[in-house]
């Protein structure tokens, strides 16, 4: 949290929030006396094998929670998962519980209107993009399902300071801003480009670095329409987090599928040698996201220090 500039923080009230991570199964191991599932998509199967087993730990879960389950209906892995266990429906679908409305972006931020089962509430939050819209939604639909107070949750939302790596603006030099973000599954850099779009911008380039070679070989030609959003897309070669190399498996393939797509793609294997390639392309009005779980985030010095140079010729 960049508020606190801390990764957790202790409150007064005698309750835990965290953070449950499906990866590895671990949260098959959890207590919950309440739960938001934002989506469940195909990821993590080097652990899971295939999405029905994955959707099946989701389910493993949900049906143990000693409290209210709310879920985003807007994406089909949750209404899959309402089928099998009850869940209270939270998103813009018209048969939402907790259903968003009036739904309003700009560039550094988003706004809505969650109409609840008995009454509605304004909620701004001051990042963009309407992914945001969604999460804020599942915070507030799980607490006020639980019974706490949603104006004191909505004024608290408007002054959230966002979290390091999504959406983080690093630098803005000579007019470009470069932006840090951990989208490494195809629907969160959709929605990140998505995002970065909703201000007044002249292009954006997606600077993908894949995570995983497992994830790759899976998910590589899911990456193609997603990147394509963007005006131009750079890739570099695969972030490993600790696995071995695959044979064939490298970032050309996600390259390859953006230029199916349609997106002006240059793949360039080496993450350093990303900054003096594209800093001479750059403009005023540039976006420039850094994409990915990996390291990505160090060339936002590097670039920064080079478009400086670029524009001090």
């Amino acid at each position: 949290m960049t508020a606190l500039n801390t990764g957790a923080h202790l409150g007064a009230r005698d309750l835990f929030v965290v953070e449950a991570d499906e990866a590895f199964g671990t949260f098959r191991h959890m207590d919950f006396v309440g739960l938001a599932v934002a989506n469940i998509e195909a990821d993590h199967l080097d652990h899971y094998g295939t999405v029905s087993a994955l959707e099946e730990a989701f389910a493993q879960v949900a049906s143990r929670v000693d409290g209210p389950v709310v879920g985003c209906i807007d994406d089909a892995g949750v209404r899959r998962l309402a089928q099998r266990t009850p869940i209270i429906g939270y998103g813009t679908a018209s048969n939402a519980t907790w259903q968003i409305t009036d739904l309003s972006k700009a560039p550094n931020r988003v706004s809505f209107t969650l109409q609840g089962p008995d009454r509605s509430y304004p909620v701004a939050v001051p990042r963009p993009g309407v992914h945001i819209a969604r999460d804020a939604a599942g915070v507030l639909s799980l607490l006020g399902s639980m019974g706490f107070d949603l104006e004191c949750a909505t004024e608290g939302l408007s002054r959230f300071g966002g979290v390091r790596r999504r959406f983080e603006v690093r630098a803005v030099v000579g007019g470009t801003a470069i932006v840090d973000d951990y989208a490494h599954h195809p629907t969160e850099v959709a929605a990140t480009i998505e995002a970065a779009r909703s201000g007044d911008v002249n292009r954006v380039w997606a600077v993908f670095q894949p995570h995983r070679y497992s994830r790759t070989a899976d998910l590589a030609p899911e990456f193609g329409a997603p990147l394509a959003l963007a005006d131009r897309v750079v890739v570099t070669d695969v972030y490993p987090a600790g696995e071995r190399p695959q044979p064939g498996v490298s970032g050309k393939l996600v390259a390859e599928a953006a230029r199916a797509a349609g997106a002006a793609v240059e793949y360039i294997p080496h993450l350093a040698d990303v900054p003096a390639q594209i800093a001479p392309q750059l403009g005023p009005g540039d976006v420039v996201l850094l994409l990915g779980a990996g390291d990505i985030f160090s060339i936002s010095g590097p670039l920064a220090a080079a478009l400086g140079e670029e524009r001090g010729r």
